[in-house]
């Protein structure tokens, strides 16, 4: 098959020759199996971390695949925490967006989690792996736990009477002792100044830490047995808290030192939550109530219902947008209100009793939360790119939309939850996929670890080959356009492997921490690949030898390269936001910047004329560029789709588009400039990946979560005769 599209290139007098013989690719080299390095406490070496490493856990994964109230489709990852009954409450999250949480134990409210008090903390790493620390205190039940803008961890340590403070090194670790007793330091916020504000929950005050002296100070509430918890700090830093059992909210404002009350319009509401906007406005849980609310300058409150009066809605955070994310301890959900439409989304948790807690937001957006009950770390993936940016989703693409009869195969990969990735088909129609494993997206997310096999299908049956190196992360593959190696960059592992006569020879690359993921072969067996944290491209002669270009523009993370007919190389640079050709001669680069902002630029592709067409995965377009002109064009594909891969089919005249939400393969056709056809496949929630096409004229794909791999043939493009279950043709709006 490859070699069939590299001749009917030819004879459109596009490409240029394969080389007269193939050398031998590096000789094979034997390669150990490498275990990975566990996860290293934040200060490096052991011994410089003031906090005691109890353990590293590697962690699997759990997928789930659900459906919000809104009847959206959304994946869900849960990670059991290792210590058993840890009660994880408070989740943090750093600026490396790894996953930190408090590890309490229970015995803080009557007949509610009644397990012995723990004394840890804990960190999800992108790994997949838990590191566990002790707080020093045997039974110390640490609460809250935040990030400052020096990246010092704070966490109050509810048994401890104290709030700990660790330097972002984890070499320094300083305790600040509660100065009355049995306080019950709960939650924390800190100011612009960098000063700690705690809840002492049992002693109704407010504590100050001064963050250059580590000076105590304490504020009595104006109001007795309040069970104060929630606390944050405004832009004008007054300290909003919680006064729970007194159905208040309080305003202290440390300049003057006046300490403003607020009565809730609802009777026995417990307001225990309260986050800042990014516009400044203070919201609030009622626990009791079942109740959102937004308390204004003029201490004017207004209150949103949720659907469920006993739902229990307690920690709040604010998103980019402003929408507020809410964990809901007695109905097991997470909520998401939207201030401007006044509606709420709720997002139902798998199993029952697990009393969520600790919510908070990564910089992607995708929500994390801690189900104190059920003992899991969880997520909620975030699946609209346009956040990213802070913008709303634009509108798509009108037009008809005709489908023709077509039939849908699926097949369940071997290995569980391997993730399947990028797809290519042979000369002889083995198809091969990459099986990724964790931590494929950014990198680090979802977290968990690398893959350690490649798949391909042949003879009617899935077959997998083990990766010599273990969580290798086989990630994007390419084929010999003049030979039958298949090549496969392995993330984790930072090598590339080539597969020959089913067998996996691996080759280190010789730049440290270089995140190889795009990769392609030439016309003379030259392998290039794109290095997205080295900012480079290297090239690795059949003979071994490397050569390396940097990126003329930092933090361009080249993500995708490609060799086109005429044996010349193009990459796309994801964050750089440019599209790229490489002068092999001069060993210099040419780029040009897409006209979206952050549109996220993979996946390249030649057609008959020569143009350059790629996926905008962020900004859901298809792009263009002319290699006349010299400009790139834009079309808009359907609403929060994620174009991903795209394939080029000269006999349909067509772009086969992969969609990584819109759970669809597009058709887009070249004359009409715009999508034609939308296949929507089986799997729902499936996240679409690799894309190719068969001698028959089918496509073949990948399913990411659903752990699938999949055929499509069409009536009318495809050669194969469908069966009698296939679906029939249909034409429907392609509006949204």
């Amino acid at each position: 098959m490859r070699l069939a599209r590299l001749g009917a290139l030819l004879l459109m007098g596009l490409g240029v020759g394969c080389s007269a013989s193939r050398a031998e690719q590096a000789p094979d080299r034997a390669v150990a199996a490498e275990a990975s390095e566990p996860g290293q406490p934040a200060g490096g070496a052991p011994g410089q971390d003031a906090y005691a490493q109890s353990a590293v856990t590697k962690v699997q994964a759990r997928l789930h695949q659900l459906r919000s109230s809104a009847k959206r489709p959304f994946s869900l990852f849960t990670y059991d925490v290792p210590t058993p009954h840890a009660v994880p409450h408070i989740i943090a999250i750093d600026d490396k967006d790894r996953i930190w949480v408090t590890e309490s134990g229970g015995r803080f409210a009557r007949n509610f989690i009644d397990v012995p008090a723990v004394n840890k903390v804990a960190r999800l790493d992108q790994a997949g792996t838990i590191t566990e620390w002790t707080t020093g205190t045997e039974g110390s039940s640490p609460m809250g736990i935040l990030f400052g803008p020096d990246g010092d961890m704070w966490v109050a340590e509810r048994l401890a009477n104290r709030v700990s403070r660790r330097s972002a090194d984890g070499s320094r670790l300083i305790h600040y002792d509660i100065p009355t007793p049995d306080a019950w330091p709960t939650a924390i916020a800190l100011d612009s100044q960098g000063h700690a504000w705690v809840t002492e929950t049992m002693a109704d005050k407010l504590a100050r830490i001064d963050a250059k002296t580590g000076q105590i100070t304490e504020v009595p509430l104006p109001a007795a047995k309040t069970k104060s918890t929630g606390i944050a700090v405004d832009k004008q830093d007054r300290v909003w808290v919680a006064m729970r059992d007194v159905g208040t909210l309080g305003r202290y404002d440390p300049r003057t030192g006046a300490f403003e009350q607020f009565k809730l319009p609802t009777a026995d509401a417990k307001p225990c939550g309260l986050v800042v906007d990014g516009a400044g406005q203070v919201w609030f849980s009622m626990r009791n109530a079942g109740k959102l609310g937004l308390i204004r300058e003029d201490g004017s409150i207004q209150e949103f219902a949720t659907d469920d009066r006993h739902g229990g809605p307690f920690i709040l955070a604010a998103d980019k947008r402003g929408d507020i994310w809410f964990s809901e301890l007695f109905s097991n959900r997470v909520g998401r209100f939207d201030p401007k439409a006044r509606t709420f989304e709720y997002f139902a948790l798998p199993g029952k009793d697990a009393f969520p807690a600790g919510i908070a937001l990564d910089s992607k957006g995708n929500v994390w939360f801690a189900q104190q009950g059920a003992n899991i770390v969880g997520v909620i993936v975030r699946t609209d790119l346009s956040y990213l940016a802070g913008e709303t989703p634009a509108a798509g693409p009108g037009g008809r939309i005709v489908n023709a009869r077509h039939e849908f195969v699926e097949m369940e990969v071997p290995t569980p939850q391997s993730v399947p990735g990028i797809v290519a088909v042979d000369a002889r129609d083995t198809v091969w996929f990459t099986q990724m494993g964790g931590g494929w997206v950014s990198p680090g997310f979802p977290p968990g670890p690398g893959g350690s096999a490649i798949g391909y299908y042949k003879d009617g049956a899935l077959h997998e080959l083990k990766t010599p190196t273990p969580e290798s992360g086989p990630t994007s593959m390419s084929l010999d356009p003049c030979g039958d190696d298949v090549w496969v960059t392995l993330r984790t592992a930072n090598k590339i492997a080539r597969i020959r006569d089913f067998r996996i020879t691996e080759y280190s690359i010789p730049v440290p921490g270089a995140l190889p993921v795009g990769i392609a072969v030439d016309l003379d067996h030259n392998v290039w690949v794109a290095l997205s944290d080295a900012n480079k491209l290297g090239r690795m002669t059949p003979e071994g030898q490397w050569r390396f270009l940097d990126m003329p523009n930092p933090k361009a993370e080249p993500r995708t390269i490609f060799v086109d007919s005429k044996n010349e190389v193009w990459f796309a640079q994801k964050t750089g936001n440019r599209i790229g050709h490489l002068d092999k001669e001069r060993w210099t680069v040419e780029t040009w910047e897409l006209p979206t902002r952050l549109g996220w630029p993979l996946s390249l592709m030649e057609d008959a004329d020569g143009n350059i067409w790629f996926a905008e995965m962020r900004s859901d377009k298809l792009g263009m560029f002319d290699r006349k002109t010299k400009k790139i064009t834009e079309y808009a594909l359907p609403v929060q789709s994620a174009p991903f891969k795209v394939n080029y089919d000269p006999r349909s005249n067509a772009i086969w588009v992969s969609t990584v939400f819109y759970n669809a393969i597009l058709r887009f056709d070249l004359a009409q400039k715009q999508v034609v056809s939308i296949y929507k496949i089986p799997a729902e929630g499936a996240w679409m990946g690799g894309l190719d096409r068969d001698s028959q004229g089918c496509l073949w794909f990948s399913e990411q979560f659903a752990n699938k791999l999949g055929r499509l043939c069409i009536e009318g493009v495809s050669q194969v005769k469908l069966g009698p279950g296939a679906t029939p043709g249909s034409s429907l709006s392609a509006g949204r």
